[in-house]
């Protein structure tokens, strides 16, 4: 059996996760549950959750989230 890299682990997420945000159907859903949809490369994820960290890091603390 072939083993898979992480890179191509987060690849194929990102793929499925491209073909639902733009399925019309799950757009309309998320629209109406006041969700948008910020389609994004994986790179761009990642930073988003690191500047979102450092934004939150005393809230994180308090809460005693270890990473």
């Amino acid at each position: 059996m072939p083993s898979i890299t992480p890179r191509e682990i987060v690849e194929k997420f990102h793929a499925a996760g491209q073909k639902v945000l733009t399925d019309p159907a799950m757009r309309e859903n998320l629209t109406r549950l006041g969700v948008e949809a910020l389609p994004m490369t994986p790179a761009e994820m990642d930073d988003l959750v690191k500047r979102e960290t450092a934004a939150n890091l005393e809230v994180i603390k308090a809460a005693g989230i270890k990473q």
